[in-house]
């Protein structure tokens, strides 16, 4: 989508309409390419700001709030959009601006999808459960925030901080909040009873680990002498946990029958509850 510089303006009805799918198209090939990233990342917030002025803009109101068949496009983008991004964390260098912005899309991609659904909490369990893509999106949602937890595993400094490195914890800090938000958007679906029954019973995601794998590794996040970054931890630590917790509330299936069915889930559902343990000791 290209718009001259002598245009004299914009038609924002229609950049509205296609820009869901355009950001959707890109997704299909997507790459770790650093300027790629920050294209997407742009046609993201883009995307949010026109959502968020909708409310004030009727002809914009009636293309992104109105228009069932733009919603339910923009939903499958962003959908689809996670999917993706939790199959190539993996291959994000470490080392450059590509950890940030993955996260950072991530996190927008998430509250996104809300913001497109609805605020009211009744209404996007519903819409959410109704999805088709559900469990391949709740999957890779959890894949995904765990792919940002490597990522600050790696971006950690030693427990000791040297005075030379603090320049560099912005950084990390950033990186934690963004970490946090995507959290907090797992944690606020687990909240919601209709939904965190229908996580039970989705085998891949609590029968094979994938929250597992999640919990464990933050809970593995060590102590550090900073307090700021303490704090960070903590709260990162408290969120897993009463995602955890929420799910074990659910009594039929139950989250650890289905996170023990196997002898490999078995021993990582064993591993996290003595990781767990071992913090809290």
């Amino acid at each position: 989508m290209k718009f001259s510089v002598l245009d004299k303006k914009i038609n924002v009805e229609s950049l509205a309409r296609r820009l869901g799918m355009h950001i959707a198209e890109h997704f299909v090939k997507f790459t770790t390419d650093e300027q790629y990233l920050r294209y997407l990342l742009s046609g993201l917030r883009l995307l949010h700001t026109l959502y968020d002025i909708a409310s004030h803009h009727s002809k914009l109101e009636q293309v992104l709030v109105q228009d069932k068949n733009v919603g339910t496009d923009m939903i499958h983008s962003i959908t689809s959009m996670i999917i993706v991004l939790s199959c190539f964390g993996e291959k994000i260098n470490f080392s450059n601006q590509s950890v940030l912005l993955y996260s950072t899309l991530l996190a927008s991609g998430l509250y996104l999808l809300k913001a497109i659904i609805s605020s009211e909490t009744p209404t996007f369990t519903l819409v959410l459960l109704a999805l088709d893509e559900v469990d391949s999106f709740t999957i890779a949602a959890f894949t995904a925030v765990r792919v940002v937890v490597d990522f600050l595993q790696a971006k950690l400094p030693a427990q000791h901080i040297d005075p030379h490195m603090k320049s560099k914890l912005n950084e990390v800090y950033y990186l934690f909040h963004l970490c946090e938000s995507s959290l907090q958007f797992l944690q606020s679906l687990c909240q919601q009873m209709l939904i965190r029954e229908h996580f039970v019973k989705n085998k891949k995601l609590c029968g094979e680990g994938v929250v597992l794998r999640l919990v464990q590794n933050i809970m593995k996040l060590p102590k550090y002498e900073d307090p700021h970054l303490m704090d960070e931890v903590y709260r990162l630590k408290s969120k897993v946990l009463s995602i955890m917790l929420h799910l074990c509330e659910v009594e039929s299936p139950s989250f650890l029958d289905m996170a023990s069915s196997t002898t490999q889930s078995l021993d990582l559902a064993k591993s996290t509850v003595f990781e767990v343990d071992f913090q809290n000791s």
